[in-house]
C-alpha cells in the first residue's frame, strides 16, 4: 500500500516504523498526550479516514473530550497541535541519522504529511526548485556547512568538526529559524558547492560555510554567509587567535556566539535582508511571517506609519493562524509601545498588551521573545518583582541571544538596576554589532545620572530617531548640562515641535521608559536652564 506525500508516495510500512521510531526517542520532547495525538492522525490516515481528522475527533479520540466539545469554546487540540509542531521540528533538529520518512502537521489543520526524504534532497527536488518550488520554510532557514580544514594537517579535523558542532548548536537556540540537520549538511563535507543548488535542492534560504588554517602559533578562522537565491556573499568575518595561549573550547564558544548573534539575532542579518524584501510585497502577496518581518522594521524606525503597518499585519497574521505564538508575542510589544509612545489614541494599550503578551506565552512558552513580551508589560506597569523574575526566565532561555540579553539590560538600567545591566546590555551590543540605536536611551541615561555629560552627549547622538521625542530630549539635557544653551535651546525647539504639549507632560513621558524617580527629576532640571517651562 502507498500513502499520499509530498514530494512523492511512501510506503505505509516505513511510515509506521519511522513512527515508532519517534514515538520512542528520548529527543521527541512530547508530552504523553501529543504522543497519543501523533499516533492518532497517522493511523488515521493511513486507514484512509484523513477527511475525518478534525479538532473536534481529535478532542474526542485523544484528550477524552465528551461529545458536546466544541472547539470555539475549547481550544485544547489547537494548542497541543502547535506544540506537537515544535517537538517534531526539535525531533528532527536534533536527529543524529536520516531517515527514509519525514512526519510533518501543515499549520491550518492536522492531516499529517509523509515527506519522502531520499526524494526532497534528490536531484528531482533540485529539477522541482528549479522550476520555482517554494522554499520548505516561510521564516529564516539556513545550513551550515561543516568547516573545512584548510591546514594541511589532518589531525586538525577535529576543530574544524569541533566548532561546526558549537555554531549548529548556537543556532538551535533561536527558536524562530530553521536549521537544516547536521547529517544533511555532512553529506557536502569537503565539496565544492553551489548555493543555489543547495537552496533549491533543501528550500533553505541561507548558507553558512568556513574554513580554519592553523600554523605554527596562530589559528584563522574564516566565515561567510550566502544567499541562496543569488549565491551573493552578505556578510563575512575572520578571527585570528594565538594558538599557544588559547583555551580551545572557549575560543570556539566566542566565535559561535559572535558569528550567530550577528546573523541570526532579531536583528541580525537575516532578518534584515528578508525585512527589507518583505516591504516591497503589495498586501495580498503578504504571509504570516511577513507580518513579523514588518515588526522587526518598525522596531527599527519606530515610526507611526511603521507601527500602523506592522500592528495591521499582525492583525491579520493572527487571524489567519490564531496558533502563531510570536505574532501574538509582537502584537502586544507593539500595544505596550503604543502606551508608552501614543503613536495612536488608546485607553487600554496595556491591558491588550498584555492579553497579546499571555495569549502568545500559552501558545509558544519557550520561545524566548515570547517571555520578553511579558517582561516588556511588567516594565511597564512598574511591577519591580514581576520584572525582575521575568527578565531573569527570559534570559535563561537563551543567555546568548544578542537583542533580547541586551533588552533586558536595557530595562533594567532604566529600572535603577545599573550594575547587572550594564553588564547585559554591553553583551548583547557585543554580540551583534547591528544593534538597535534605542540601546542607547540606556547608555545615555547611565551617564547622565553620574554627571559624565559629555559621554552621555554621545550616546544621544548615538539614538538616531529623530521622529521620537527622546532624540531631542536627550541632546537638550546633557548640552545644557555642558553649558551650551544655544545648542540645548535649538534641540527643546525641535522637542516642542514633536510634542507642543510637553512642558505639561514632561514627567509622565519621561517616565514610560526611565523607572528612576530622581532620575526624572534630574533630566527635568536639565530642560530648564535650555529654555522650558516645566507646568506639571
Amino acid at each position: 500500500m502507498k500513502v499520499d506525500g509530498w514530494p512523492g508516495e511512501v510506503a505505509e510500512e516505513m511510515v509506521r516504523a519511522h513512527l515508532e521510531r519517534i514515538l520512542s526517542s528520548p529527543r521527541f520532547k512530547a508530552s504523553e498526550k501529543q504522543k497519543r495525538f501523533l499516533k492518532y492522525i497517522v493511523e488515521e490516515t493511513l486507514q484512509g479516514r484523513a477527511t475525518q481528522i478534525k479538532a473536534y475527533t481529535v478532542a474526542i479520540a485523544v484528550y477524552d473530550r465528551p461529545a458536546s466539545f466544541d472547539p470555539q469554546d475549547d481550544p485544547i487540540v489547537r494548542v497541543e497541535a502547535g506544540r506537537l509542531r515544535r517537538a517534531l521540528e526539535n525531533y528532527y533538529l536534533t536527529s543524529d541519522t536520516v531517515g527514509p520518512v519525514r512526519i510533518e502537521i501543515p499549520k491550518g489543520g492536522y492531516v499529517p504529511l509523509f515527506i519522502d526524504t531520499a526524494r526532497s534532497v534528490s536531484g528531482d527536488a533540485g529539477q522541482q526548485g528549479a522550476s520555482g518550488r517554494e522554499p520548505l520554510f516561510s521564516g529564516p532557514s539556513i545550513i551550515l556547512l561543516p568547516l573545512k580544514n584548510l591546514s594541511g594537517d589532518e589531525e586538525r579535523d577535529y576543530f574544524a568538526d569541533g566548532l561546526t558542532e558549537e555554531l549548529i548548536s548556537e543556532l538551535a537556540r533561536f527558536q524562530d529559524i530553521s536549521v537544516i540537520a547536521a547529517h544533511s549538511a555532512m553529506q557536502l563535507k569537503n565539496q565544492q558547492v553551489d548555493p543555489q543548488k543547495i537552496g533549491r535542492e533543501l528550500g533553505v534560504r541561507f548558507l553558512l560555510a568556513g574554513s580554519i588554517r592553523v600554523g605554527m602559533t596562530e589559528i584563522k578562522i574564516t566565515i561567510q554567509l550566502f544567499d541562496t537565491l543569488t549565491a551573493e556573499q552578505i556578510w563575512g568575518s575572520t578571527f585570528k587567535e594565538n594558538l599557544a595561549a588559547a583555551d580551545l573550547i572557549a575560543m570556539q564558544e566566542f566565535i559561535a556566539q559572535r558569528v550567530v548573534g550577528s546573523i541570526a539575532d532579531h536583528y541580525g542579518l537575516m532578518n534584515r535582508r528578508l525585512s527589507k524584501e518583505s516591504r516591497k510585497k503589495r498586501p495580498s502577496e503578504l504571509k504570516a511571517y511577513d507580518a513579523v518581518l514588518r515588526f522587526y522594521h518598525y522596531e527599527t524606525v519606530l515610526t507611526r506609519e511603521s507601527f500602523l503597518q506592522a500592528r495591521n499585519a499582525l492583525e491579520e497574521a493572527v487571524r489567519l493562524d490564531p496558533d502563531y505564538g510570536l505574532a501574538w508575542a509582537m502584537l502586544g510589544h507593539l500595544h505596550a509601545d503604543n502606551f508608552a509612545l501614543g503613536f495612536v489614541e488608546s485607553t487600554d494599550a496595556l491591558d491588550t498588551a498584555l492579553t497579546c503578551a499571555q495569549k502568545g506565552a500559552a501558545l509558544d512558552k519557550d520561545n524566548q521573545f515570547v517571555q520578553d513580551a511579558i517582561t516588556l508589560v511588567h516594565f511597564h506597569r512598574g511591577d519591580r518583582e514581576l520584572f525582575l523574575k521575568s527578565v531573569h526566565e527570559t534570559v535563561a532561555l537563551n543567555p546568548n541571544a544578542p537583542y533580547i540579553v541586551g533588552v533586558a539590560g536595557w530595562h533594567l538600567c532604566l529600572f535603577g538596576e545599573w550594575e547587572r545591566g550594564r553588564d547585559l546590555l554591553a553583551r548583547g551590543m557585543a554580540l551583534n554589532p547591528y544593534h538597535p540605536t534605542w540601546f542607547h536611551l540606556a547608555t545615555f541615561t547611565d551617564y547622565y545620572r553620574r554627571d559624565d555629560y559629555e559621554n552621555a552627549l554621545a550616546e544621544a547622538l548615538k539614538f538616531n530617531y529623530p521622529d521620537l521625542f527622546y532624540d531631542p530630549l536627550m541632546r537638550a539635557a546633557a548640552l545644557s548640562r555642558m553649558g551650551r544653551v544655544k545648542a540645548a535651546q535649538k534641540a527643546v525647539k525641535q522637542l516642542l515641535a514633536l510634542v507642543p504639549d510637553f512642558s505639561s507632560k514632561a514627567r509622565e513621558m519621561i517616565g514610560t521608559y526611565v523607572k528612576v524617580p530622581g532620575l526624572i527629576d534630574k533630566i527635568i532640571e536639565g530642560l530648564i536652564p535650555a529654555g522650558l517651562s516645566i507646568t506639571d
